[in-house]
């Protein structure tokens, strides 16, 4: 579990994580948007922090139930405020809470950039499966993966920061999310669009303009993942 009230050790760096993955998350509710046949009414995100991504979902989408799962209180005291005056449910837990979210009731699962945390994918797999409902979907980003050269360089950076992380590679997270009953299928999160940078200010550098395309042009992964049946074909 995380401690602290700051998940990069400097609370202003966390402050900045929205406009950081302003463009990631646009182009992940693109991917919902053209998804869903209806708006989904119950919205969990893991790994919410303070609480960003779900603001964006609750914009677009207008859910009448919401859970985040952050494990520093501090962000999930910033959720709670950002969201308070939304028209809905909300329940924010910490990762040893995650039984409080209801079995087979989500209709969408998000999670970005969440995975390196996870020491045991297979186990993040069976609690998506869990509580996804038969026509619901979950949506797993992934860039710090084993495969992506940047990640070997920023990981040293989360561990100088006092953060525990494990590579995993993008063919081991589609093995474990079939494994524990899910239909999982893989495409970059994004294909086009500007990139806003600036070098002066950056904790995560890249190296170079080609790195910094790659990583978001072709490093940066969407994992979707639906419940299958017992015969393996997506409820």
């Amino acid at each position: 579990m995380l401690r602290g009230e700051s998940f990069f050790g400097d609370p202003a760096l966390d402050t900045c994580l929205p406009a950081v993955n302003e463009a990631f998350w646009n182009s992940l509710i693109e991917f919902i948007d053209g998804d869903a046949t209806s708006a989904p009414r119950t919205v969990l995100d893991v790994g919410c922090h303070s609480g960003g991504l779900l603001d964006l979902l609750v914009r677009r989408f207008a859910p009448a139930r919401i859970f985040g799962i952050e494990p520093l209180a501090s962000a999930r005291a910033a959720t709670s405020r950002r969201l308070d005056k939304v028209d809905a449910a909300v329940k924010l837990l910490d990762p040893s809470q995650w039984e409080q979210v209801p079995t087979g009731e989500l209709e969408l699962v998000t999670s970005h950039e969440v995975l390196y945390l996870e020491p045991d994918v297979p186990d993040f797999m069976r609690r998506v499966h869990r509580v996804l409902s038969l026509n619901g979907r979950a949506y797993v980003v992934l860039g710090c993966h084993a495969e992506n050269p940047l990640w070997h360089v920023w990981k040293s950076r989360l561990k100088a920061a006092g953060r525990t992380v494990y590579d995993h590679l993008p063919l081991d997270i589609l093995e474990a999310a079939f494994a524990a009953g899910l239909t999982a299928s893989v495409q970059p999160l994004r294909r086009a669009g500007w990139i806003t940078y600036d070098p002066r200010q950056a904790d995560f550098p890249y190296p170079d303009v080609r790195t910094m395309f790659d990583h978001h042009y072709q490093h940066k992964l969407v994992f979707r993942l639906r419940v299958a049946d017992s015969h393996g074909a997506t409820a």
